[in-house]
């Protein structure tokens, strides 16, 4: 049994990493469009 909690810790540790970088990579895609709409916006602000 011993083992086998060991395994699980290891298992919740990888989860934990994997949803870290789910997360790192949302919130730069995020990013990337919020920018990418203010570039628009401030763009054709600047037209008229």
């Amino acid at each position: 049994m011993g083992n086998s909690s060991k395994s699980d810790r290891k298992e919740e540790r990888f989860l934990t990493a994997f949803e870290v970088v789910q997360t790192i990579f949302f919130f730069a895609s995020f990013s990337i469009e919020l920018i990418g709409l203010c570039y628009l916006i401030f763009k054709d602000g600047d037209k008229k």
